[in-house]
Formats: structure tokens, C-alpha cells, sequence
């Protein structure tokens, strides 16, 4: 029973969402900050930086 519990919140990890950003009355810099946060998964929990980097890039150590 406990592996059909996972499936909802692996789904729910790797789903592609669409969001609405609402700039009335914001900063432009704030709401920046806020679309560039969505865009690039870091709110995700699977979120790792070097990997993403490096793999993204082709930076090899």
C-alpha cells in the first residue's frame, strides 16, 4: 500500500504547471525575481544547482 502512496507526489514533482504572473502594483524587480524562480525549477524539490549547471552547460570537472 505505502507504493501507491508515492506515485501521487512523484507525479506531482515532475509535473509541468502553468503559472500566471500577475504584475500589477510590483516591482519589476520583484516580479523578476519571482518568474525567474519558476522558470528555472528552483522551487522544485528536485532541484540540485551544480547538476543542473554543469549538465545544462557541458562543464566538465
Amino acid at each position: 500500500m505505502s507504493s501507491f502512496s508515492k506515485a501521487p507526489q512523484q507525479w506531482a514533482t515532475f509535473a509541468r504547471v502553468w503559472y500566471l504572473l500577475d504584475g500589477k502594483m510590483q516591482p519589476p524587480g520583484k516580479l523578476a525575481a519571482m518568474a525567474s524562480i519558476k522558470l528555472q525549477g528552483l522551487h522544485k524539490p528536485i532541484y540540485h544547482q551544480l547538476r543542473t549547471t554543469q549538465q545544462d552547460l557541458g562543464v566538465s570537472s
